[in-house]
């Protein structure tokens, strides 16, 4: 399923949601704030984000790891002072703590589930559950324990539901000024000159709760490009050549460069250290 899901280029329509769904948890945003470029490159953890997530979906044993290897060193190095911008929690944070691991995985869930069904089409539910055992799988892969979390589509659909109502998500400033320099960057000039036509993916796409504590507020002209970019992924997801359909790594893997013999995830296509979790999973 995660194959079927992540190739698809259409349900990066809600990436950048997912980027600032993220860092509406205050520990992350501070993280970013503090340890990334965020105001000169606003989307570059997103494309990292995707960069890892593809390396492990469609590439070799050896390329997965050396993904993870690449996002566990980078986490190595994100630590700071919460208790002196007043987050809550631990006085001290770090970008490996297990509820935020947790938190970005399931960002990932909800953004790719939500992007493949307004672009490309319904999911089942068994399809849905299938999807949410890969991406348990996936996190392993940067440290979040197979038995860490909710077990299955239905309880991570109730933890979602709980993260979202949870006023900590959105309400403070810091991750309000974060949310806003990825929403509507100042550099490079043709991101910055396009900021406030994308706002909409921000403003109609995010929940409407964490939405509403960020300050971002839909408009007719939000609705309007919403149903518009809904129209124009649903052509690429189902007219366009693959090669425009398909991100290169999953064309690649399909070729058969990677020596990846597979058209659906198996256990022999993970870490030889994750075949054993997948089906407790």
């Amino acid at each position: 399923m995660m194959w079927k899901i992540v190739r698809h280029r259409a349900i990066l329509l809600h990436g950048p949601a997912a980027a600032v769904l993220q860092i509406a948890h205050p520990r992350i945003g501070l993280g970013v704030m503090e340890h990334s470029r965020f105001e000169d490159a606003p989307l570059r953890r997103l494309m990292r984000t995707l960069d890892a997530v593809y390396a492990i979906a469609f590439g070799s044993e050896d390329e997965a790891l050396a993904a993870a290897r690449i996002v566990a060193a980078r986490h190595a190095r994100v630590t700071g002072d919460a208790a002196a911008h007043g987050v809550e929690g631990a006085p001290t944070y770090a970008a490996d703590e297990i509820e935020l691991l947790l938190w970005v995985v399931a960002t990932l869930v909800w953004s790719s589930v939500g992007g493949y069904e307004r672009s490309v089409g319904r999911l089942s539910p068994e399809e849905k559950e299938s999807f949410y055992r890969d991406m348990r799988v996936f996190g392993t892969c940067f440290d979040l324990p197979i038995d860490y979390g909710p077990r299955d589509w239905r309880a991570f659909e109730d933890y979602f539901d709980r993260m979202i109502a949870d006023p900590m998500l959105g309400a403070h400033a810091i991750s309000r000024r974060v949310a806003r320099a990825v929403a509507r960057p100042g550099t490079p000039w043709w991101l910055w000159l396009g900021g406030h036509t994308i706002t909409f993916i921000f403003s109609e796409i995010l929940p409407p709760a964490v939405r509403d504590r960020l300050g971002f507020r839909r408009t007719f002209f939000s609705r309007i490009n919403l149903a518009l970019a809904t129209m124009a992924f649903k052509l690429l997801a189902r007219w366009m050549p693959d090669r425009l359909r398909f991100v290169e790594e999953y064309r690649r893997a399909r070729r058969g460069e990677r020596s990846v013999s597979r058209v659906t995830p198996t256990q022999s296509d993970v870490p030889a250290r994750l075949s054993s979790q997948i089906n407790t999973a």
